[in-house]
């Protein structure tokens, strides 16, 4: 994987071999359900088909899932993960279809600390007061918001044991608990 800043690296020790747990960024987290050679595009190719929530499965190449799949974020992660979330985000007038465009290529990298910075900002933007009241989110800004918030849920989910329930209740926690100089 690229582009994202804790996932870096991420690509070259992804396993998979049936039943691994794997983050496929476009979807979350899945688990490899198979591996066999087909016939793609005319050639005999090794895939791995990914078994992802609400009966999606996906196939890919050896080759692209190996540059697309990383593990599970680990417990250091999800301390970065948290101390995002806990951060004061970077204030910004940038007109919504420009926040709208970097807010989809984060969610494209599917980088944990990338999901929590738009979950960490949207939480903001929707709580900042503005001279005519409250700041929304527009309606583009929400749906990327509720995806990566369920990305990033559904990981934490998976690493820490828990629930959606309670992942989500624990993405709460971290963005209403600043970092420690961030006070007053």
């Amino acid at each position: 994987m690229t582009g994202g800043r804790l996932a870096r690296g991420y690509a070259l020790s992804v396993k998979l071999s049936v039943g691994d747990v794997v983050v496929y960024p476009p979807h979350g987290v899945g688990r490899v359900a198979a591996r066999r050679t087909e016939v793609v595009l005319g050639t005999r190719q090794k895939v791995v088909v990914l078994a992802l929530d609400g009966d999606l499965s996906v196939t890919l190449t050896l080759d692209r899932a190996q540059e697309l799949l990383r593990p599970l974020v680990d417990e250091s992660g999800i301390r970065q993960v948290r101390d995002t979330l806990r951060a004061s985000p970077p204030f910004s007038q940038e007109v919504w279809g420009k926040r709208l465009k970097e807010a989809q290529a984060k969610l494209r990298s599917g980088d944990p600390l990338e999901l929590a910075e738009i979950v960490r900002d949207g939480a903001q933007r929707e709580r900042r007061p503005s001279a005519s009241g409250y700041t929304k989110l527009s309606v583009g800004e929400r749906a990327l918001w509720a995806k990566a918030r369920d990305l990033l849920s559904g990981e934490i989910s998976l690493v820490r044991g828990l629930d959606r329930t309670e992942a989500n209740a624990w993405i709460d926690e971290q963005l209403a608990t600043p970092q420690l100089g961030q006070l007053g």
